[in-house]
């Protein structure tokens, strides 16, 4: 009696132990990295730069209304600025109201230069800073008399160091946390 063998055995038997060899030898496939929870606020510096110049634009205009209104619904101010702003905000336009003043014409934003933006807020909740330039020339403030108490010589545009932030509950989505005068002059700070 003849036993036939199995040609399959023979090449089968030395595969599964290449196999075996090279699954022994690899390391395991790290699970993938989870994404992140929250998506950048800015993309790129652009989206910063447009951001950051609507949300002082914004500011400028909620201010502007309540000073040409004579210092009615200074609360509304609380929609642009951050917690830290809105204190002093409110009481410069209760001042100017209180003293009988108004705002005629309205001040021009001529440009913004963007220093630093992030993707994210950073521990102060900053998400970038700028340089703000404003033409003021067309703004007059006028006494309870009307007569305007603007100096003649009052340089004509002011820049502003500005920090804008995410907004909160019941506020725009981004909002100016600090601003404070860099300069005065002719023309915009370069």
């Amino acid at each position: 009696m003849f036993i036939r063998r199995s040609r399959w055995v023979l090449p089968v038997a030395p595969l599964a132990l290449a196999l075996v060899a090279l699954t022994a030898c690899t390391e395991p496939v790290p699970p993938p990295r989870p994404s992140p929870t929250t998506t950048p606020v800015f993309e790129n510096e652009e989206q910063a730069l447009a951001a950051v110049t609507a949300t002082y634009q914004a500011y400028l205009d909620v201010s502007n209304v309540i000073l040409t209104e004579g210092g009615i619904g200074v609360d509304r101010i609380d929609a642009v600025v951050g917690p830290e702003l809105v204190a002093s905000e409110r009481e410069s336009l209760v001042q100017l109201a209180d003293e009988g003043k108004t705002l005629v014409g309205a001040p021009t934003l001529i440009d913004v230069q963007l220093s630093e933006w992030y993707a994210e807020p950073d521990a102060a909740d900053v998400l970038a800073v700028a340089a703000a330039c404003i033409d003021i020339s067309a703004v007059q403030v006028l006494d309870a008399n009307g007569v305007s108490t603007v100096k003649p010589d009052r340089p004509r545009t002011r820049t502003w160091a500005i920090k804008i932030g995410p907004g909160s509950e019941h506020q725009a989505k981004l909002v100016l946390l600090d601003r404070t005068v860099r300069s005065e002059g002719e023309s915009c700070e370069s």
